[in-house]
């Protein structure tokens, strides 16, 4: 049986790929995609979910992605 390393777990490999690999704009991309899905419309069970989610995977996603869905709750829907 294979030796398991530290990120191999859930959310480790996700975490190196948004910490290591992505750059910065690639990083705010993401971000911007995920807060604009959950803008679509979601029930409060699955946001509370999807944040938690994100938290696990880099805390500073996670943090990024529920500030960004506040700001939008405050300024309303995006527009096409």
């Amino acid at each position: 049986m294979p030796t398991l390393k530290d990120r191999d777990d859930d959310f480790g490999q996700r975490g190196a790929l948004y910490r290591d690999v992505l750059s910065e704009q690639d990083r705010t991309n993401l971000v911007t995609n995920i807060v604009n899905h959950l803008s679509d419309g979601v029930s409060d069970p699955v946001l509370a979910h999807t944040l938690e989610y994100w938290r696990n995977v880099d805390p500073d996603l996670g943090t990024r992605v529920s500030q960004g869905h506040a700001e939008r709750r405050l300024t309303g829907p995006r527009t096409a």
